[in-house]
């Protein structure tokens, strides 16, 4: 398997390139995804801990008011640590720093370095597997009471991940020869010219 660089390699080309934020037809389906995956979530969540539990005062207005500002908060700090988790892992295997940004639609961690296809799917994966532990556990020992401001925190950990999800299911099916340069906002797949038996595609629309 070829090595991660910062440099393209000689007789690399582009094969694939996927913008999810202006490329309608994965950008719905990526949407899609994660509304089904939300449908399940908060479903599977009734089942464990009714989500009437999540509007209740039974407790008071004040307690009531802080488990709301904290789910609030928890979900905004989430968006960072997601990244954050991606950042970390794209460092690890470039030895570059990451580039983080914010586009009005969504944040990411990007790179100007290029992946093979090995590190980019532990890229892709690392947040929706690292926090869905940590927040797994949090889930086992918390209160009913606080249960769903912490799934509330995991269904966007798993939703969010949509488009994570969507770009592994891409890269699975290319060749092992490939290298992945992810900015952040769109990713472009390189593969050697000698090997273009999965198609040469300029752009996913």
């Amino acid at each position: 398997m070829i090595k991660n660089c910062i440099a393209l390699p000689d007789n690399y080309h582009a094969v694939r390139h996927i913008d999810l934020q202006k490329d309608k037809k994965p950008l719905f389906l990526v949407n899609g995804i994660a509304l089904i995956i939300l449908i399940l979530a908060v479903g599977i969540g009734h089942q464990i801990v009714p989500i009437r539990t999540f509007y209740s005062m039974e407790k008071g207005i004040v307690l009531y008011v802080i488990r709301f500002l904290i789910t609030i908060g928890s979900a905004i700090l989430y968006i960072f640590l997601h990244e954050l988790v991606h950042g970390m892992f794209i460092r690890y295997y470039s030895g570059i720093r990451p580039i983080y940004g914010f586009t009005g639609m969504y944040a990411y961690a990007g790179s100007s370095a290029y992946f093979n296809k090995k590190s980019y799917l532990v890229i892709a994966l690392a947040p929706i597997v690292v926090w869905g532990i940590v927040i797994t556990v949090v889930l086992i020992f918390i209160t009913e009471y606080w249960f769903w401001a912490a799934y509330i925190i995991q269904i966007i950990n798993i939703s969010g991940a949509a488009g994570d999800l969507y770009v592994t299911w891409v890269m699975t099916s290319l060749h092992e020869d490939i290298l992945i340069q992810d900015t952040g906002v769109s990713m472009t797949v390189y593969s050697y010219e000698n090997n273009t038996s999965k198609g040469n595609i300029a752009n996913e629309s």
